[in-house]
């Protein structure tokens, strides 16, 4: 009889937003953020072979552990009749992580049972559908012994049939030898490292120079070494100032840790020490206290501001000032729709105090400065840039394009900025004419059709024209797309856009059409000598004007995140106005109750009324709901009990997991005990700018009041 656990694995796909985990990418295995069980790991036997596993996947334990806080439980049963795997996948995504020729797979076995060495499972790795050849892990254990915890290093050259072409989607351990009895093994730390790793002796006693308590957690701050051979720092905490446990550790890039601890109003101890690429500490840093308190709603909302604006501050590119796509490797790849993002969120980050606001500016100077060196193409940017060369990332390297939708979200960052720090004395003035000169420069009625020149199309290339472009339109993000094309200085298009262009949600009838649009007189391109193809659209309607929930809904879906309907008012301010669409202020408080009353309904945040925010996880092989906590926070700028609520539920209930020094993680999901270890830039910056949005006001005054911005609302909107 075959006994197989079938859940498949759910990758976390990285999308152009997210950013990963703040771990070194070779890292597969470090820690479950949840308890339980580990989500990216596959259990499978048949026989009467056996792998203990909780819902198909393998138990973690918190009590034995190498690195703080758990370690992987395998326990098994090797039979001749049969056969058993565990499959560890790359939380961050497949193809992640690429093999060098030099590298170790490495990790550290704890031998919890009688187990010999014979006994122990065999290894491969895989790559989607392939594996590699197995190796008999007995061989690369030195003073093999039960209790302790070994170290295991596999030279990646002994796997037969790997090849270094490709990237290595996880792990596989499956039976070895057989014989009787149950075996316990604990796993942790797997990761692939360089085979000469810089090894120098950590004499000096490692350097915590903060310690700040809020509600339920503690910030810590430390001094970065130079030293090559440090790798991590490793976190202690106590209650009595006497006993210390290890609670945490973090990459030597990060300069910050949050600590989420168990109580309000009480005392916590630290300490720190440095830990080289052999996991041996330095001498541990001084002690600091740190008395944590029941926080006020304002004092709470500052400190969760605080944390996701500590997203953006933390990945400037120090080249560029824009803000870096990855963290924590050698790349200077950077993002120009998250700088608009970053913008917005700095601009919040100095009102509140967080940064101090000629810091902000000299960022921002050399944002510009940087800018003003890119190679555009009528006056709008890639979407990616290298942050050393100033020269366009793309996807084909031979296909250079220019993004209309990522320059609209840096020129909103751009415009709001301007008006925030445009009356300083000095610098600023300099600044204002550098923004100005940009924004004046975005050639938007270049990116249409002929004929068709209210429809915003999303790219174009110097070398293949509009042949990958897809139109713009309908209520999503695109919104900030037309108020910007119509506000423009020099470029504006039309009147007749925001009905005919905005107000149309289009999609090409057939997407793999090339849009060869060679008499087109906006551009010289010629990419054929036949007759032009003219686009086919399928035309969806802007408004729906339904009941969802008992509720008026005219724009916007629950069928879709909550924060499509956010993102067109990050900073143009829906107060007060109505279009001839929708009054949009109004209808997003219906909207954000009915989402929030659909997902209490089915329960997908659990029993709890303020566990809401539905998104489906992506890259689910099964449906699977999962909750964002960017959309209840981001609701704030509409309901902001509601979004309160939310937000102490998840940092109380789920900090441990969810809050970090950089805001609330992206997803977690309560019935499948999975969290998504990553952050996504929109999700942040809603956070911070919704909120403060909520409390002041302040970046829709800013970016609505902009002499252009108040001429698309006076042309196209009744101010109530």
């Amino acid at each position: 009889m075959i006994r197989v656990i079938t859940l498949p694995i759910l990758f976390l796909i990285i999308f152009i937003r997210p950013a990963i985990a703040d771990t070194y990418p070779e890292v597969l295995f470090e820690n479950s953020l949840l308890g339980g069980t580990y989500y990216h790991s596959e259990v499978h036997y048949e026989g009467t072979s056996w792998v203990e596993n909780v819902g198909g996947k393998l138990p973690v334990s918190d009590s034995i552990f190498f690195t703080p806080g758990n370690a992987l439980s395998l326990k098994y049963t090797s039979r001749s009749d049969g056969q058993w795997r565990v499959r560890l996948a790359y939380p961050q995504s497949p193809g992640f992580y690429r093999p060098k020729a030099d590298a170790v797979l490495t990790f550290k076995l704890f031998v919890a049972s009688d187990t010999e060495r014979n006994a122990l499972p065999r290894l491969a790795l895989y790559r989607k559908d392939t594996i590699s050849g197995s190796v008999d892990l007995a061989k690369y254990i030195t003073d093999f012994q039960a209790n302790v915890w070994l170290n295991v290093q596999l030279p990646l050259r002994d796997i037969g049939g790997l090849g270094m072409d490709g990237a290595i989607d996880g792990i596989q351990f499956f039976r070895g030898g057989t014989g009787s009895g149950i075996h316990r093994l604990y796993i942790d730390q797997v990761e692939f490292l360089p085979a000469k790793p810089a090894r120098v002796k950590l004499s000096s006693p490692a350097v915590l120079t903060a310690a700040t308590a809020y509600d339920r957690h503690v910030d810590l701050t430390w001094q970065l070494p130079l030293t090559p051979s440090i790798r991590y720092v490793k976190i202690y905490r106590s209650e009595d100032k006497e006993h210390f446990e290890p609670v945490a550790i973090r990459p030597i890039y990060a300069q910050k840790c949050t600590d989420v601890v168990p109580y309000s109003n009480r005392t916590y101890y630290y300490k720190i020490a440095w830990v080289d690429y052999d996991y041996l500490e330095s001498p541990f840093s001084s002690v600091r206290e740190a008395a944590t308190q029941t926080a006020s709603d304002d004092a709470f909302l500052d400190f969760i501001q605080a944390a996701h604006f500590n997203y953006f501050a933390a990945r400037a590119e120090v080249n560029s000032g824009m803000h870096a796509k990855h963290f924590g490797v050698d790349e200077a790849t950077v993002s120009v729709q998250e700088t608009g993002l970053s913008i917005l969120a700095h601009i919040v980050g100095v009102e509140r105090g967080f940064m101090q606001r000629q810091a902000a500016i000299s960022r921002l100077n050399r944002i510009l400065d940087f800018l003003g060196k890119v190679e555009r193409y009528n006056g709008a940017f890639p979407a990616t840039i290298d942050g050393r060369t100033g020269k366009g990332v793309f996807a084909i390297d031979t296909v250079p394009e220019a993004d209309l939708r990522a320059t609209a979200f840096l020129m909103q960052g751009l415009l709001a900025a301007q008006q925030y720090f445009g009356a300083d004395d000095g610098e600023a003035d300099s600044l204002t004419e550098k923004i100005n000169d940009l924004w004046a420069d975005v050639a938007w009625d270049r990116f249409v059709i002929e004929g068709q020149e209210h429809v915003l199309l999303d790219r174009w290339s110097p070398t293949a024209g509009f042949r990958h472009a897809h139109p713009l339109g309908g209520f999503n993000a695109d919104f900030t797309c037309y108020v910007l094309a119509l506000a423009s200085p020099r470029h504006a298009l039309a009147a007749d856009a925001y009905s005919k262009g905005l107000g149309v949600h289009r999609r090409l009838a057939d997407a793999d059409h090339a849009l060869e649009l060679a008499n087109n007189t906006a551009f010289s391109v010629k990419l054929s000598d036949a007759e032009p193809v003219v686009p086919a659209y399928t035309e969806l309607p802007y408004t729906r004007d339904t009941t969802l929930y008992g509720l008026s809904v005219r724009v916007g879906s629950i069928d879709t995140s909550l924060l499509a309907a956010y993102q067109p008012f990050l900073a143009f301010d829906p107060r007060n106005k109505r279009d001839q669409f929708a009054d949009y202020f109004a209808n997003n408080v219906n909207l954000a109750v009915a989402y929030k009353r659909r997902d209490n309904q089915n329960a997908y945040g659990g029993f709890s009324p303020d566990v809401w925010g539905t998104e489906v996880w992506p890259d689910s092989a099964d449906t699977v709901f999962a909750i964002n906590p960017a959309i209840a926070g981001a609701s704030y700028g509409y309901l902001p009990h509601e979004a309160l609520q939310a937000m102490r539920t998840f940092y109380q209930k789920y900090g441990h997991a969810l809050f970090t020094e950089y805001g609330f993680r992206r997803m977690i999901s309560i019935e499948k005990n999975a969290l998504k270890d990553e952050y996504d830039p929109v999700n942040q910056a809603a956070v911070v700018v919704m909120i403060e949005n909520g409390r002041s006001g302040l970046i829709w005054d800013l970016f609505t009041n902009h002499p252009d911005i108040k001429k698309v609302v006076e042309n196209h909107f009744t101010v109530k």
